[in-house]
């Protein structure tokens, strides 16, 4: 009986085996892109640093002694004080000034009151007329002097406000040369503090690619492993005798703040040639083999097809190519180094040029 059931059993996996060996192998899971048409040139590295677009020296508005200074690291707001000084000798400078406004405005009415009486008797022989022009004289001098014991007061409420030093903008205090306590005069550096968040690059490029170099253009920046797009907002075409260079300043988007640093050396791709409109992949869709360069197209059927192309020129992730590809085809660009020509392919997310994701079945 045991041998019987092992004989069945036998004879169901043998009828079975060829039912298996005709099923289709797994469909490849890939992620696909669109070849669209752009902008492309050669480029060549140069080196470029990264620099605050603000940066400055905290320097003490009024003479007196320090209270207070920001230390190195802190991050101070816009309007936020980054030093204070000790303003009480100003206020006790503002109400001796009061004290003389107040006296002059006292002179200014005693003179009226006296310019009055006078000129009610002006008719009469008591009062010359000399004697009114003398007091219509010290009347004004003294108003004048009351004007000017107002501009020493408010001159002094301008030094008030000066006692604390505020920050011009965001950002963080880099060093500080005074600490509290210390007397300091108006116009001595107290701290230095930079902005983190708008940053910009400045490369020094060779002169001979002055005439392909334009402000306005985006241009890639790039380091070990960040890279970033970046808009040249100026140029200083006056060349350097030694090293035959120009300066090229180049504005970096706030959104990179998080991934470099001020102070870092990255590099420049700046164009070596005029921009042509190519067709274009991604670096990714590329297959390297021993034959040539391919590129795996999928078809509306979702079959891979194996396209041999030249590579040209690049422009950050883009690569153009020459080929039988045209703009819209689906091409792999993750999984495609396992393709073969004509198998059968699961597209998970299509990404397209400008496109958002979708999910295919």
């Amino acid at each position: 009986m045991r041998n019987n059931k092992k004989m069945i059993f036998a004879a169901l996996l043998f009828l079975g085996t060829p039912a298996l060996a005709q099923q289709p192998p797994a469909a490849s899971v890939v992620r696909v892109a669109n070849v669209v048409k752009a902008e492309v040139a050669p480029t060549v590295a140069v080196p470029g640093t990264i620099y605050s677009r603000n940066d400055v020296q905290v320097t003490a508005g009024v003479t007196g002694q320090l209270l207070a200074v920001a230390e190195p690291g802190t991050f101070v707001d816009k309007g936020d004080p980054v030093a204070r000084i000790d303003a009480q000798p100003l206020r006790l400078q503002r109400a001796e000034q009061e004290a003389l406004l107040a006296r002059a405005e006292i002179n200014v009415r005693q003179l009226e009151s006296q310019l009055r009486r006078q000129r009610e008797l002006g008719n009469s022989s008591l009062v010359s007329e000399f004697d009114l022009e003398q007091t219509e004289a010290n009347r004004d001098l003294a108003i004048s002097d009351a004007n000017i014991t107002k501009v020493r007061i408010r001159q002094i409420d301008d030094q008030i406000h000066r006692a604390n030093i505020r920050a011009p903008f965001s950002g963080v205090v880099i060093s500080r040369l005074h600490r509290a306590g210390e007397d300091v005069a108006r116009g001595e550096i107290l701290a230095r503090m930079t902005d983190i968040q708008n940053m910009e690059v400045r490369a020094f490029v060779p002169l001979k690619h002055l005439p392909r170099t334009t402000v306005g253009e985006v241009i890639e920046v790039f380091a070990t492993a960040t890279r970033t797009e970046g808009r040249i907002r100026a140029l200083i075409p006056t060349g350097d005798i030694r090293s035959q260079t120009f300066e090229a300043r180049i504005d970096l988007p706030n959104s990179s703040a998080a991934n470099w640093t001020v102070g870092q050396l990255v590099s420049v791709a700046i164009p070596i040639r005029a921009r042509q409109i190519s067709l274009t992949v991604p670096r990714d869709a590329l297959v390297l083999r021993s034959d040539g360069t391919f590129v795996f197209r999928v078809n509306e059927e979702n079959i891979a097809e194996q396209v041999a192309v030249e590579i040209g020129d690049s422009s950050g992730d883009l690569v153009a190519v020459s080929g039988s590809l045209q703009e819209g085809d689906r091409i792999a660009i993750r999984g495609a180094e396992n393709l073969r020509d004509g198998a059968g392919v699961k597209v998970v997310v299509s990404q397209g040029a400008n496109e958002p994701e979708t999910n295919e079945g």
